[in-house]
């Protein structure tokens, strides 16, 4: 039977971005509006946050030799859990007004992906998804988002499934080598999608803004399941734990646009146990050494 808990009393604005590291068993989340950084102990069961400089955070990537590699305000930046201190590598949106960096997921090769959304929700402003490569180099892949979200990763490396560009689609491109995207396809549409993982069977699973549930969707475009979270407005969607078989939930804790969350425990990050389904473990960012201008 199904049973979703709090994993700690921490509520966030906007819980966003979760990532299981597998190695060290802990769980990273951010309050974007906070901007807050958080980690969950899963053997000491204890929290730990950081409170960030800035006004936004948008996604983190969890880096092989140490530390994080955070998509904050108009920038990428590192972050030291040691002493709390960011420092920029490169900020992309710096030109922009009324702009700032969104989800992000680390790619196959090690690189970390991440782009842009429109701080007022009501602006159309093009939004672009950039590649922070292992050498700190910064490209453009695509572009023509609202506000990009919910990337993640077929098992084989060779899709990756994008939302943003499409109201209420899930869009899957094909991801090679050189990380060009062309020939974009809707997968799914008539959804409300936010943040995405992908599990070991390689289903999408999908955060379904202010629906109140996840819901798994099969390579082909088919909902497979649909998981209910009452009273609860969710943001993203993550596997992990030991055996990579708990789904970790970000939810809403206040208002964001028209949308204002009812729950008790609105803006908890949430844990769904006995789902039956297994995750994959995320990639590390494989930019290696320390950043230095």
């Amino acid at each position: 039977m199904l049973k979703i808990s709090a994993i700690s009393n921490y509520q966030c604005h906007l819980g966003e971005g979760p990532v299981w590291d597998w190695r060290k068993q802990v769980l990273w989340w951010v309050d974007s509006l906070g901007p807050t950084l958080y980690q969950f102990d899963f053997v000491s069961t204890t929290t730990r946050l950081w409170q960030l400089p800035g006004r936004t955070i948008g996604s983190l990537a969890i880096r092989e030799n140490g530390g994080l590699i955070l998509a904050k305000d108009k920038g990428f930046y590192t972050f030291s859990p040691e002493n709390g201190e960011t420092e920029l590598i490169a900020a992309p949106l710096r030109q922009t007004y009324g702009l700032r960096f969104n989800d992000g997921k680390v790619d196959p090769d090690g690189n970390f992906i991440a782009g842009a959304m429109n701080i007022d929700h009501r602006q159309n402003q093009n939004c672009s998804m950039f590649k922070l490569s292992t050498d700190f180099k910064v490209t453009t892949i695509l572009d023509g988002f609202r506000c990009f979200n919910g990337p993640c990763f077929s098992p084989d490396n060779k899709k990756i499934y994008l939302t943003g560009r499409q109201d209420g689609a899930i869009e899957v491109f094909d991801y090679d080598k050189q990380q060009t995207l062309t020939d974009g396809t809707t997968l799914i549409d008539n959804c409300n999608p936010d943040g995405a993982t992908v599990d070991a069977e390689g289903y999408i699973w999908s955060a379904q803004w202010s629906e109140q549930c996840i819901i798994r969707i099969s390579p082909h475009g088919k909902l497979d399941t649909r998981i209910s979270i009452p009273n609860q407005i969710v943001s993203s969607v993550m596997f992990g734990g030991p055996d990579l078989d708990l789904i970790f939930v970000t939810t809403v804790g206040g208002q964001v646009g028209d949308d204002i969350p009812v729950g008790k425990d609105s803006g908890k990050t949430l844990v769904i146990e006995n789902s039956g389904y297994r995750g994959l473990p995320e990639y590390y960012y494989r930019g290696m050494g320390n950043y230095s201008k």
